[in-house]
């Protein structure tokens, strides 16, 4: 595995041809501490986008667009409804970190 330290999706790469296997039971993860932390994470997440956008040509037909796209993915077809509140939240979450960095990039 290789560490990507991408500025907005950082990650690890698998470097191997071998499948990945499944977990026996569920990870609980707290990614934030409270909503301080998600708003701050949002906004640098917002400006780095925004930067890496700066070359492209964006309206706001397609921030809107990109933005619906993320709730609709996260929301349905990653299952987020099943979540309840907490899957909608995510989901809307996503739809405003898709549309703000291009609307500061307008």
């Amino acid at each position: 595995m290789r560490y990507t330290p991408d500025p907005v999706h950082e990650g690890y790469e698998l470097l191997s041809a071998k499948p990945l296997g499944h977990l026996q039971s569920a990870i609980h993860q707290f990614p934030f501490r409270n909503m301080e932390e998600v708003i701050r994470k949002m906004n640098r997440y917002s400006t780095l986008g925004a930067a890496k956008l700066a070359s492209k040509r964006v309206s706001m037909a397609s921030a809107f667009g990109h933005g619906l796209w993320a709730f609709i993915k996260h929301y349905i077809f990653k299952r987020g409804f099943k979540d309840g509140w907490a899957g909608f939240v995510i989901a809307l979450r996503q739809f405003r970190g898709h549309v703000l960095p291009l609307r500061q990039a307008l």
